[in-house]
């Protein structure tokens, strides 16, 4: 019996700070080895021609993370609308009040926002969203036609690996990206002298 009750309170004490551990949040750098792939959704679309049926066709959400350091993740988004119309960005987050954020180095037009695409990530699911709040206008439109919006939502089980991350890696967008983010350390370290 004595041994039973040892037995018991030893499991019950060993558990104790296991499950502290796994109720504890992930750090950053673990959540972006976690969301780190390649998320895909087809979808039909159709584009629309006065005075013709719609012309149906396959059309495709791409969402591409890969960790850059342990500050940052390479956040892309190719996003696919009703006749043709796409959303398309691509840059540097860092860890921001619960959310990868990416901020666009272009200076906004007279009278907006600066653009900044949050990424929200949940058990579930990755949502994407360049609104400050639910209602106020969206910050990066400037990256979207005129059907276009970087209020998205895709399951975290679509995520794949990679295959082609040397190519990403060598693609127009993962450089400027790298060098936008080396330009904005460079200029915050200078003002911090």
């Amino acid at each position: 019996m004595k041994r039973t009750i040892l037995a018991l309170l030893g499991a019950t004490l060993l558990s104790g700070p296991l499950v502290r551990a796994a109720d504890k949040p992930p750090s950053p750098g673990e959540l972006m080895r976690e969301i780190d792939g390649v998320y895909k959704q087809r979808f039909k679309s159709a584009v629309v021609a006065p005075g013709k049926e719609d012309e149906p066709y396959e059309a495709e959400n791409v969402v591409e993370i890969v960790p850059y350091d342990d500050d940052h993740l390479y956040l892309r988004a190719h996003l696919e609308f009703y006749n043709g119309h796409v959303c398309d960005i691509a840059g540097m987050a860092g860890y921001e009040h619960g959310a990868f954020v990416y901020h666009d180095p272009a200076p906004p037009e007279k009278g907006e926002h600066p653009c900044a695409l949050r990424l929200h990530v949940t058990d579930k699911r990755l949502t994407l969203t360049d609104r400050v709040t639910p209602d106020t206008e969206a910050t990066c439109r400037a990256y979207c036609g005129a059907r276009g919006s970087l209020d998205y939502e895709i399951e975290r089980d679509q995520r794949r690996q990679i295959r082609y991350l040397e190519r990403l890696k060598k693609s127009r967008e993962y450089r400027q990206a790298a060098e936008d983010l080396r330009k904005l350390e460079k200029s915050d370290s200078g003002k911090s002298r």
